[in-house]
C-alpha cells in the first residue's frame, strides 16, 4: 500500500539556542556571584576583551569568553531576546551544528574585528558581549531571506533590511557600544547563510518529497 501525501514532520527543539542561551546565563551569574558585574577590572580578570592603548592584553582565549560575558542584566536579555527571536527558525533550517558553527564564528570574528578597529584607534578599551554572534544570526537569517523570498514566514526582505539597519544605527548613535564586533559579527553571519542555507534545506525537501510506504 502506497500513501502519496508528505509525512507530518515534527518540530524539532532548538536545543543549541537553549543551550548557548543558558551558558550566557550561567556565565552571567558567575560574574554577578563574585562581583565582576560591578567592576571592570574584575570583567577582566574573568576573560573580557581587553585593549591597553591599541593593545591586546591577555590571553587569546579572550576573544571566545568575553562572547559569554554581559555587563547587566539590560545587556544580557537584549541579546538573548534576539538570540531567541532568530535562533529557534535558523536552528530548525540550517541544523544545530551549522547554526552553533554560524553564531561562533560570527562572534569570534567579531571580536577580532573590534581587536583590530580598537588597535587602529589606539584605544583602551573593555569589551564583552554576545552581540557578535547574535548580527551574524541575524546576517544568516538575511541571507535566508533573500535567496528565497518567503522561506521564514514572518521575515520579508524589507522587513528584515529595516531590521538590519535600525540594529546598526542604535550601534552608532550610542556611546559604549562596539560597532565593529557589530558589523564584523554580521558579515561573517552572510557569509555563513551563503555557505550553509542550501544544504539543509534540500535535505528537507527531500524528506517532504519522499513518499511514505507500508505494507
Amino acid at each position: 500500500m502506497m500513501n502519496d501525501s508528505a509525512p507530518v514532520l515534527k518540530k524539532r527543539y532548538p536545543y543549541a539556542t537553549i543551550a548557548l542561551a543558558a551558558a550566557n546565563i550561567v556565565y552571567f551569574l558567575l560574574l554577578m556571584a563574585v562581583g565582576a558585574v560591578e567592576s571592570t577590572a574584575k570583567m577582566v580578570e574573568w576573560g573580557a576583551l581587553y585593549m591597553a592603548k591599541g593593545t591586546y592584553v591577555g590571553s587569546p582565549f579572550r576573544i571566545l569568553t568575553s562572547m559569554f560575558m554581559h555587563f547587566d542584566i539590560y545587556h544580557l536579555g537584549s541579546n538573548l531576546l534576539m538570540l531567541f527571536v532568530v535562533g529557534d527558525m535558523l536552528e530548525e533550517r540550517l541544523g544545530r551544528g551549522r547554526f552553533v558553527i554560524s553564531y561562533l564564528i560570527s562572534g569570534l570574528v567579531g571580536n577580532a574585528a573590534a581587536v583590530w578597529w580598537y588597535h587602529l584607534q589606539g584605544a583602551t578599551v573593555v569589551s564583552a558581549g554576545a552581540s557578535g554572534a547574535v548580527y551574524g544570526l541575524v546576517g544568516v537569517l538575511c541571507c535566508l531571506v533573500f535567496r528565497k523570498r518567503g522561506s521564514i514566514p514572518g521575515f520579508s526582505r524589507e522587513r528584515v533590511l529595516l531590521m538590519i539597519f535600525l540594529m546598526l544605527y542604535s550601534g552608532f548613535v550610542n556611546t559604549g557600544i562596539n560597532v565593529a564586533a557589530h558589523v564584523g559579527g554580521l558579515a561573517v553571519g552572510l557569509l555563513c547563510g551563503l555557505l550553509f542555507g542550501g544544504s539543509r534545506k534540500r535535505r528537507q525537501n527531500n524528506r517532504e518529497n519522499t513518499p511514505f510506504s507500508g505494507m
